[in-house]
């Protein structure tokens, strides 16, 4: 890459129900991180539950093994529910990573989860930097959280529509209060409702074009890789069998 550019790399598991893959996830890690610093990595949900171990332990030992990777960043999964949510919110509290969750509010972890953050990326030659802005949204479908007893999934938080969070924070953070060049959503949704989102933002970008051109997601248990109305879609399938490798 030109020394010049600004180049921020992603690398990206979500829905992981084994600690089977994390050896593998650590090394691939350090050795993109030796090629470019600027790297982050995230799990995009579902790691908690329906895990077989998380039955027994409540989640201790994939947070031990989140932690002892790194994963940079987690986000709320649905399945996140299904374990207790005051010792979930524990987990929140303990992971030495960030926590994001732009749509799920009003909930007993408020405090240690980030609705939104900015990463910044120097070019190699120190010319410019660039400021990009993440927010994640978990699925407001409510056939997810009917079977829940009261008061509901998540200790009874709110889970706000994500299409309308999305656009709030995209306008927020290109704005002048955080200056953000690029937003990248991560989403907890199937790809139908990704495809909802995708067209509800195709027009709001600079100039008419795409708020988004990359959002990153989970849910779906398969790989899944395309464009859908300007904006890639990118889901590196479960148990950390493979990672997405993003180059910005």
């Amino acid at each position: 890459p030109s020394p010049t550019a600004a180049r921020l790399t992603i690398v990206q598991v979500t829905d992981v129900y084994t600690l089977e893959n994390f050896p593998r996830l650590k090394t691939l890690l350090h050795d993109v991180r030796t090629t470019n610093p600027a790297t982050i990595s995230m799990l995009t949900g579902d790691f908690l539950a329906p895990y077989l171990l998380s039955s027994i332990d409540k989640g201790h030992g994939m947070m031990r093994m989140i932690n002892e990777t790194p994963i940079d960043y987690l986000t709320w999964g649905n399945h996140e529910a299904d374990i207790d949510h005051k010792e979930v919110c524990g987990h929140v509290r303990g992971y030495r990573g960030k926590w994001l969750n732009s749509n799920m509010l009003d909930h007993e972890a408020m405090d240690a989860q980030q609705e939104y953050d900015v990463v910044e990326v120097a070019s190699a030659d120190g010319t410019q930097t660039r400021r990009v802005g993440l927010v994640a949204c978990l699925s407001d479908d409510p056939a997810l959280y009917a079977n829940f007893k009261a008061p509901g999934a998540f200790g009874g938080a709110r889970i706000d529509d994500v299409d309308a969070k999305l656009a709030e924070w995209y306008e927020r953070l290109t704005g002048p209060e955080f200056g953000c060049d690029l937003v990248i959503p991560i989403t907890h949704q199937y790809i139908p409702e990704d495809t909802r989102t995708c067209a509800s933002m195709r027009d709001r970008g600079p100039m008419g074009s795409p708020a988004f051109p990359v959002m990153i997601g989970g849910h779906d248990p398969d790989v899944f890789s395309d464009e859908i109305d300007g904006c890639w879609v990118l889901k590196a399938g479960s148990d950390a069998k493979h990672a997405m490798i993003i180059d910005i």
